[in-house]
Parts: structure tokens; sequence; C-alpha cells
């Protein structure tokens, strides 16, 4: 029976369900890769930053998918464009797994970029589109990605050490087909509006896009995400081997305690977001900032597990960014825009956030890791204090219920978008 013939309430929530099975496929796709970094140098021969230059343009092949993945959906359906995501990450985990050399490693990785890339512009614009408390909707969509997170060590670890890291690797692939015949099987076939010159849709210019990104609030929200993906695509990328190598834990521990940070991180996705909707999107974002300074700071110095148990949770508080700045996109953007529109902030910040892995990587290798892991310090301690210099700024010259220099949306002045 087509989802769009049962009654809204079912019809929103199985279509939320559906979107967070396909959010964990894709993403444990992309995050079996990391915990296996060790076997992977090991069949290789390759150095941490070589690793993390293949990481990079994995990710940046990602962000470069997030504005044609939102035109698509745009002119065909979401629905139609998570499945065709669905398919790319099959494919791309299998031919992952058969990779003879560093080169075709490399290659079907800017593959699995390109399927996971599809997915979640689709996704967030028809779950917009079907609920309104969109802070929420994106924690608890969000949950899909963090289970992944918390799955995926664990699964690596298993596979990898009885069968290999290609047949960890290739278990994406199985995971990924499975929601593949589900969400293709059960999926809302809802239409969604043509597009036209000014919706966001494919008929969107460069240059209309251009001057969506360059609106303050807009362009402010991209800056934090980019600062928060920055830190967050590193610490997946080598979370795990810094904790082996510079904290001195079995391979073992280092995948339970990067599996104990997704816990951490899936859990507040939600709550950040309820906050984010009830306190104002910076009060959260920034606070979620700071918090993650002072785990890297930990981490950075610190080298023994007591100090990294703490330091990982306090580093999984901030990794919650993602509903209350996403939101904050959201916000200052009008609903027709939310296809493309959205898709080309995550392409802005993700660009920038794929840079992550490369630099950490290059830096631990040329400098060490407590280096490296302090630049994470440094990136989101900056991010908080801008917050805060905003806000205190703001609140001093903006006239009462004002959106002063244009850097907040309504919901940060306490209201409601209509």
């Amino acid at each position: 029976m087509p989802l769009s013939g049962l009654p809204r309430w079912d019809e929103r929530h199985a279509a939320l369900s559906m979107c967070v099975g396909a959010y964990f496929a894709v993403r444990l796709a992309q995050l079996l890769v990391s915990p296996l970094v060790p076997s992977l140098r090991g069949t290789f021969g390759v150095s941490r930053g070589t690793i993390g230059l293949i990481l990079t343009g994995m990710w940046l092949v990602y962000a470069c998918s997030q504005v044609p993945s939102g035109a698509a959906a745009d002119r065909y359906g979401p629905r139609r464009v998570v499945v065709a995501a669905l398919g790319c990450t099959t494919v791309a985990a299998l031919a992952l797994a058969a990779a003879p050399s560093t080169l075709t490693f490399g290659a079907f990785t800017l593959v699995l970029g390109v399927g996971a890339g599809l997915y979640y512009t689709p996704a967030t614009a028809l779950l917009a589109d079907r609920f309104d408390d969109v802070g929420r909707v994106i924690g608890v969509h969000r949950v899909g990605s963090q289970v992944a997170g918390l799955v995926a060590p664990a699964l690596a670890a298993l596979l990898g050490a009885r069968f290999g890291w290609r047949v960890a690797v290739g278990s994406g692939a199985l995971v990924a087909a499975t929601c593949l015949c589900v969400v293709g099987l059960r999926g809302s076939a809802a239409p969604r509006p043509a597009a036209t010159a000014t919706d966001g849709g494919t008929a969107v210019r460069p240059r209309a896009l251009l001057a969506v990104l360059a609106r303050p609030p807009v362009a402010f929200s991209a800056a934090l995400a980019a600062m928060g993906e920055f830190a967050a695509l590193a610490t997946l990328s080598f979370l795990p081997a810094f904790l082996v190598e510079h904290h001195g834990l079995s391979l073992s521990a280092a995948g339970a305690l990067f599996g104990a940070y997704f816990v951490v991180v899936a859990a507040l996705q939600p709550v950040s977001g309820w906050l984010s909707d009830r306190f104002g999107r910076d009060a959260v974002t920034g606070t979620l900032f700071a918090t993650g300074a002072v785990g890297y700071v930990a981490l950075a110095v610190g080298e023994s597990l007591a100090v990294a148990v703490p330091a990982v949770a306090l580093v999984g508080v901030a990794m919650a960014w993602g509903p209350p700045v996403q939101s904050r996109a959201v916000d200052a953007l009008a609903d027709a825009e939310r296809g493309v529109g959205f898709g080309a902030v995550r392409t802005s910040y993700i660009l920038v956030g794929a840079l992550g892995p490369a630099a950490v990587g290059t830096l631990a290798d040329a400098a060490g890791w407590t280096a490296s892991v302090g630049l994470l310090a440094g990136v989101l301690g900056f991010a908080a204090a801008v917050l805060a210099g905003v806000h205190l700024v703001g609140r001093e010259r903006r006239p009462r219920g004002s959106s002063a220099f244009g850097l907040w949306t309504p919901r940060d002045d306490g209201r409601r978008n209509e």
C-alpha cells in the first residue's frame, strides 16, 4: 500500500523512519573505512596523510553532490533521489571491498562520496515538507547517522579480525542494498511542485544560488557549520588511530571508545534540536562548541584512558551541533528554496569541512597528534567565541526584537517563523 494513501500522521512518521534507516545505511558505508585505517595502511603501504587525502576527496565529492541532489529532488521527487543514493552507495561499497590498489581504492571512495552526497538534501526537504518542528525532526533524522557511527567500529572490528578489511567494508553494501529494497518498495512517491525560476529547483541559476548564500543569516550559518564539519570529519577519520597511537589504547579499546562517542552524539541529536527550538539556535550552538573545545584540549594534552574517556564524551557533546546549525540555515530559507538552497548551504560548508581529514592527517605526520588535535580545539573555540561576541554586540546595539546586522533569523529573536 503506498504511503500516500495512509493517514497524515502515519505517512509522516513512516517517511521519517525510512529516512533514519536510509541515513544509517549510507553513513555506515562511509564510516566503516575509518576504524580500518591501520589495516588499510598495512595493505597498501601508505601514510596517514595519504589516507587523509583519500577521505578528504570522498568528503569533497560528497559536498559537491549536495546542489545536484537538491535540484534532482525538486525535479524528480526526493524519494527517487534517495533510492538513487542507496543504489550508488551499494555499488561503491562493493567496489571498495574489491579494490586492488591505493589508486582504485581512492577512486571508488569518490564514488561512495557521490552516493552518500545524493542522500541528505532530498531527505531533509522531504521531512521539512511534512513537519513543522524542523529542529527536532532533523535531530531525529540524524540519529541514523550517529547509530551508524556506533555500529561501524564494532562491525569493522568483528568482521575485520575474522575475515579481513575487505569483508568489513563490503558489509556496508549489504545494509545499503537492504534499505534500497525497503525504500524502493514502500517509499512515498508523492509529487513535488515543478521547479520554477525562483523556487530553488533546477531552473535556478548559479548567480541566484550565490545570492542565497550571500545573505548574512545564511552565510553566518554556513560558516558555523563549516567549522563544526571540519572538526567532525577529522574526528570521524582519525579518532580511533589517535587513541591507539597517542593514548596507547588497544585497537579494540579504541573502537569501543569510538562507539561510545557515537552513543553520546546520537543521544544528543534530538535533544540539541529540541533545545534550539526552545532556547535559540545560537545559544545552544555556542555551548556545544565550547564544550568540544575543552574536550579536544584534554585529548591533546592527556595520554591515558582516564583522560580519554571524559574527553571523548565532551567531543561527542559538541558533535550534536548539526540540528541547531542546520535548523538555523533552514529558518533563513524560504520554503521554496529548501531543495537547492539547502543543498548549496551544505555544499559550501562541507567543502570547507572536508579539508579536516587532510589537514589533521598531514599535521599529525609533521608535528604529532598534540598539534593536530589542538588545531581542532582552536577551531571550535574560535567558533564559540564568535558566537558569544556576536550575541553580546547584538544585544547592546540592536533594537529590541530586531535582527540587526542581518546575522539573526526571526527564530533567534524569539519569534517562530510564520
